[in-house]
């Protein structure tokens, strides 16, 4: 990929406010945690059993997703009570032209240097927020419905695990798309990481 702008360099300011680096690294932290303790986890939609390494994967997947929800709930907060930032997700009422250009210039081979800017990448982050936020609202409820006493599923549980489910390879190729590009943005020397910096 070629630069589109030249790096911004080390030494000031950051190019994202720290509220978005603590919200970035609670959802990117969770998600990945789900995601990958998915592989090996052994639901028991009856209760939460420790009586083996997969079944304790599987109470440790729940619990790391309801704190991941809790950043969620934060960042739609973050979105509902500032102008700036819903309109940097969700340009519904545009200027559609900056994510337009982005897109051209993806097509011939360009990329727009990163930070919070209303265009193409927060558009996507946009979306995958959408994403993620419909596994944690369906993995909550799966979570709070899980019955008691080995008592059977009910048909609440019944309907939300295959709802839970049906999304999970959207998230797995939003996980590796947003690897991918953050892994394009360091090679090119972008300011990329300065997203993972919590500090002032």
């Amino acid at each position: 990929m070629k630069r589109n702008s030249p790096d911004s360099g080390a030494g000031r300011e950051n190019l994202w406010p720290p509220e978005a680096r603590w919200l970035h690294a609670g959802i990117a932290v969770g998600v990945t945690i789900q995601l990958f303790s998915s592989l090996w986890m052994t639901p028991d939609w009856q209760h939460a059993d420790y009586a083996s390494f997969t079944q304790l994967l599987f109470s440790f997947h729940a619990w790391v997703g309801l704190t991941t929800a809790l950043f969620l709930l934060w960042q739609w907060l973050w979105i509902a009570t500032s102008a700036r930032v819903r309109q940097q997700f969700f340009p519904l009422t545009g200027p559609w032209q900056p994510v337009f250009n982005d897109l051209r210039l993806l097509l011939h081979g360009k990329l727009q240097s990163p930070g919070p800017a209303s265009r193409l990448a927060a558009l996507i982050h946009g979306l995958g927020l959408l994403l993620v936020s419909w596994m944690a609202l369906t993995g909550t409820i799966i979570f709070f419905f899980l019955p008691q006493g080995g008592t059977p599923p009910g048909a609440v549980l019944q309907t939300l695990i295959p709802l839970h489910k049906a999304l999970s390879n959207l998230v797995w190729a939003y996980w590796i798309g947003h690897v991918g590009m953050f892994s394009v943005h360091l090679l090119r020397r972008d300011r990329i990481l300065d997203i993972f910096r919590l500090g002032s």
